[in-house]
Order: structure tokens, then sequence, then C-alpha cells
């Protein structure tokens, strides 16, 4: 990184020469420090106010010996002994009316030693709140003679300007940095967005005429290399997987060689719908944005997906991993990397009545948004294809013991078993009942539901679930979704899952070549191994989709060539759009303790 000198101010002296040092204050060692510092002779203060410093530094003289001591070595750059003080300051006086003007101090200090983001970033941060104009001017000061060196990239600025809109005259600088790093980096949309900002907010007039100088340079450039917007959550609770996704963005970025042929823009979602939404307006304003990654959470992905499926039908936007049904459906140009939870569903249902011949089935579905959104999709899927829901029974995912429930599904089950035997006797009244016959049925009787969708969430729930169908006396080809996919299954079901059916969206990574090449490049790169959760995999694919399609787009429609293509390789498996969504959908099944892929009659749908 490199470092800026920053000019010399007298930063703490007005307030400390003020009235407060003149009562008695002739002959003290402070009263001769402060004299040496008046009278420039900064290396000969160092002496007394050190001692000083050291020696009463939690009273009042000790309070303002500090200050001068930093003025001191400042002025001398002995940046070691000034961090020092500055700190031990700091941590003392919470309360200090030299506070604001001690942490300038420790900005310039900060920005000397090269962190520059973050000393500005404590100087806009002084200026948001201080209410001492002397500190206020000091904090301006060094953040303008620190910005005009333009040792800050574009995205840092970008994030400044975000984060503390304080001063006209130094957003106006904030602003003409960004018109300079993004012309420099061939964005020239950009730039000129950028110097319009500086002449339009009214800056100072130096200011306005370097902004205008700017513009007159870029009279004979078009809108400069295009740039790809990246949506993640980079601060909050999900920051865990917006860095596995622009890791798994950047690895594709760097294999494609389109540095300095295409410009990455990173954005900040914080995981909510209105920022994302924010985010991206602010991006294809300020920018030549030609494709949007993200974002992954299926939120802000619907929200954006609204917005620019409307109103920038040719710019595509592929989520990565986000999961809701429809979001596909926004657009034209909207495509979902990952398949959806309805499509999971609806996979296994249509097998289950295509190819397995069932036609009746109970539901029994986890407590919570996904057991409900599995549960509903697998209902509606059934039921358009003349399939019939014999039951649906919720129950609380990690329980020991779910003998209410499934005695609510066994009653149920023998209600209609019962009206069947009527019917078949001719009956009247077909709910007719002989009580000792239902209550030997309802204790030791096997009772058989064809179909069994059981939409758990983890594999170890779904091999305990398993369990507790066949202790409780119930029947059938037990059904899931990607829940029920790992080892955990095989471990607590053990023979009970033989013969289960269900869908995922990819099968075992062990045997792929394309998944091993990019988890050792991913490992090369990040000096970590890509996590299981497929984030920074499924990002990794779409990146390479938006790539692989710029290299071979003519008329820049990429969202057209997209939809053109529809089959894209992925690390997990081929990934193949319909109207949007990805629906490679894989059906598996348990065959003598093995994960086996059924192939031959996957799914009868035209895909």
């Amino acid at each position: 990184m490199s470092t800026v000198k920053i000019i010399p101010y007298i930063l703490f002296l007005g307030g400390l020469f003020s009235s407060v040092f003149a009562q008695n204050a002739a002959q003290s060692p402070l009263s001769q420090g402060k004299a040496l510092v008046q009278a420039g002779k900064w290396a000969e203060a160092i002496g007394p106010l050190k001692t000083i410093s050291q020696n009463q530094f939690s009273v009042p003289e000790g309070e303002k010996a500090s200050v001068l001591l930093v003025e001191c070595y400042l002025r001398e750059h002995k940046r070691a002994e000034a961090q020092k003080v500055v700190a031990r300051f700091l941590e003392f006086y919470s309360s200090s009316v030299y506070r604001e003007r001690m942490e300038v101090a420790s900005a310039t200090l900060q920005i000397e030693n090269g962190a520059v983001y973050e000393g500005v970033e404590t100087l806009l941060r002084v200026l948001t709140y201080t209410k001492n104009p002397a500190a206020y001017v000091e904090a301006k000061d060094v953040a303008i003679q620190t910005l005009a060196v333009s040792l800050l990239s574009a995205g840092e600025l970008f994030s400044l300007l975000e984060k503390y809109p304080v001063d006209r005259e130094i957003n106006g600088w904030l602003h003409l940095q960004l018109g300079r790093e993004t012309q420099k980096a061939g964005r020239y949309r950009a730039a000129r967005y950028w110097y319009n900002r500086v002449i339009d907010n009214k800056a100072p007039d130096n200011l306005i005429a370097t902004a205008e100088q700017g513009l007159a340079s870029l009279e004979n450039f078009g809108a400069g290399i295009p740039t790809v917007l990246v949506l993640a959550p980079l601060s909050g609770e999900l920051t865990e997987f917006g860095t596995a996704a622009i890791q798994g963005v950047l690895l594709a970025f760097d294999q494609a060689n389109l540095q300095g042929k295409v410009n990455i823009r990173l954005a900040d979602t914080r995981a909510d719908a209105a920022t994302a939404l924010r985010r991206t307006q602010q991006a294809v304003n300020q920018d030549s944005v030609i494709a949007i990654i993200g974002p992954i959470m299926s939120a802000p992905a619907a929200t954006v997906a609204a917005w620019l499926g409307t109103n920038f039908p040719k710019i595509p936007m592929l989520t990565p991993t986000a999961t809701d049904e429809g979001i596909a459906h926004m657009g034209g140009n909207i495509f979902q990397i990952n398949v959806s939870m309805d499509y999971l569903a609806e996979s296994i249902a249509e097998h289950a009545i295509q190819c397995l011949g069932i036609r009746e089935f109970a539901v029994m579905s986890p407590v919570g948004d996904y057991g409900n959104a599995m549960a509903q999709s697998f209902i509606r899927a059934v039921e358009s294809r003349g399939g019939l829901i014999l039951a649906h029974q919720e129950f609380e995912e990690g329980r020991p013991d779910y003998k209410t429930e499934f005695d609510l599904l066994r009653n149920v089950r023998f209600k209609q078993e019962n009206r069947k035997r009527n019917i078949a006797k001719g009956l009247e009244n077909l709910d007719a009942m002989n009580a000792k016959e239902r209550k030997s049925s309802m204790s030791d009787s096997v009772l058989d539901f064809p179909g069994i969708f059981i939409p758990s969430s983890k594999s170890s729930d779904a091999g305990l679930m398993a369990g507790q169908v066949a202790f409780h006396k119930l029947s059938g080809t037990l059904l899931g979704t990607s829940g029920w996919y790992g080892r955990d299954l095989l471990v607590q079901g053990k023979r009970l899952v033989e013969g289960s059916y269900f869908s995922v969206p990819s099968v075992s990574l062990e045997e792929s070549t394309a998944y091993k090449n990019f988890a050792k490049e991913f490992q090369k790169k990040w000096n970590v191994e890509p996590s299981n959760d497929k984030v920074s995999g499924l990002s990794y694919d779409a990146a390479n989709i938006i790539f692989s399609s710029i290299s071979t787009t003519t008329d820049g429609n990429l969202a057209a060539r997209i939809r053109e293509v529809q089959k894209f390789p992925g690390i997990y498996g081929e990934i193949k759009f319909k109207n949007g969504a990805n629906v490679n959908v894989r059906i598996l099944t348990v065959d003598k303790g093995l994960f086996v892929e059924k192939k031959e009659c996957a799914s009868t749908r035209s895909n």
C-alpha cells in the first residue's frame, strides 16, 4: 500500500493555549513545554512534555501535555512514539475535550502508515459527529489532503461516499476522484457520471473546473469496458456466504483472462431486499453494467429480478443460490442456477406417479417455511397430475417420539380403508365401524399409504423418520427431496430406507473431474477448501456462464444468448435452463445400501 505524508498542522494548539493555561502556569513545566511549542522548537519540547505525560497522565496537566506531545511527535515524524501516546489517550479518556483532535491524530498516523482507507474513514466519521469547529476543520483538511493524492480505489471511494456524505467539499473530492479512478480503469460511462456529479452538486469552483476538463477528455470515447455487477452480503450475519460467492466469481474471472476487458463491481446487499435494489440501481445508472451475478438470497433476488426484468431486459441476472419458485419468471433475462424447492418437490411427485405408478400419497412435512413450501409444491404437483393426497400431517424435526402425529395418520387411513370396505359390502352408512375391529386395527395392523412424502431438511432426520414410519406400523414407498441425500440417511435409516426415492439437484462429486479441478484451483487461490453449501461453486458456475456468453455474443444481448444456448456445463452437473430455471434434477434411490441414480425413468416431462 502506498503511503502519504500529511503536511503538519498545528492540530491542538488553539484550545491548549487558551485561558485554561493561564492560571498559575508561568513557571510550570507544562508552561515551559508550551512555550517551546509556540516557538516551533518541537524536538526540545518533547522532553518536558513526555515527562509530564508519563508521570501525570490521569490529571489535567498530563492530559494537556499528552496532546501537545503528540503534536511534537508528528512534527518530528516520530510515528511510533506518537501512536503509543494516541492509543493510550483514546483508551483512557473517553470524554476528553481533546478526544476528537486526538482521533484526527490517530487517523493521520493510519494514513502515513499505509492504512489510507481506514484513516480517511476515521476522519469522515469525526466530521459526522464533532461539535468542535477546530476538530472539524482539522479533520476536513487532512481528509482533503489525502483524497487529493489519489491513493484510494474506486471501490474504497464509493464506500466512503455511501457511509459518510458529510460535507459538500468532501463529497466533491470523492466524486472527482471516482471520476478519475473510473476513467483510469477505462470505465468511461462511470467516469462521466461522477464528473457530472461534481458539477451538478455545485462543488467548489476548482473541483468543477477539473471535472469539466475530465469530461472534455472523454469526448471521443464510448462507454468503456463493460461491468459485471456482483451482489452479495458482505456485512452482517450472512457475510460468510457473501464472501464464498465473491471467491467463486473472482476465481472464474481469473480463469477467463478478462482482466482489463471486463470490470467486476462488488456490491454489499446486506442480505436485504431494499439494499440490493438500491445497489443495483446505483450500479446500472453509474456504470456500463452488462450482467449481474446474484443476489444469493431469495428475497433480494426476487426484488432485483422484478425491477431488472421490467426495465433492462437485455441485462441478464443469474442468481446462484436462490431457491424460491418464480424468481426466473420475472423476466426473460432472469436465471436461477440452483434448482428451486418447488421443482425438486414437483420432480419427485412426477417420478412417483409416472414411473412408480403411485396415485395416492400421505405427506408428513416438518414445521417451518422449508417444510411448508415443499409440502405445498408436492401437493400441487400431485393434484395437477390426477393424484390424491390422502393425509397431510406436520411434525417438528428433532423430537424423539412422534406417536401423536402417527396416531393421527393411522386414524385417517383406517377411516379411509373402512369406508372402502363398507362400499364393497354395499352398506348405506359408509362410516359404520366395528369398535372391536377398529381397536385391533389401530393397535396391531400395518396400514398402507402407497406413497409417503417426507421433505426432511437433513439426511439424519430423514433416516430417523423412516424408522418412525416402520415403528408406527405404516407402510408405503418413502419419498423425499434433497435433504435426504447424505450418508446419515444410510446410517440412521439402514434397511428401512431401501427402495426410497428422492430428488436432488446434483449427485456425488467424488468422481466429478470438473468439481475436482474447481476445488483444486479454489484451494490454490484462497487457501481454503470450498464449503459444502455450494455457494462458491454455484457462483463460479454463474460467472462462467456470463463470461463464456460475453465471448460468443455479437449483438451485446447477453440475456438472449443465454436463453438461446440453454445448456451449460457446471461443476455439479449440467445446468439446463427452461424459462430461466435450472430443471436438471436427478432422482436417486437406495439399493443395497448405496445411492443409485434412476436415469431410465427420471421424468416424462419435456425439459
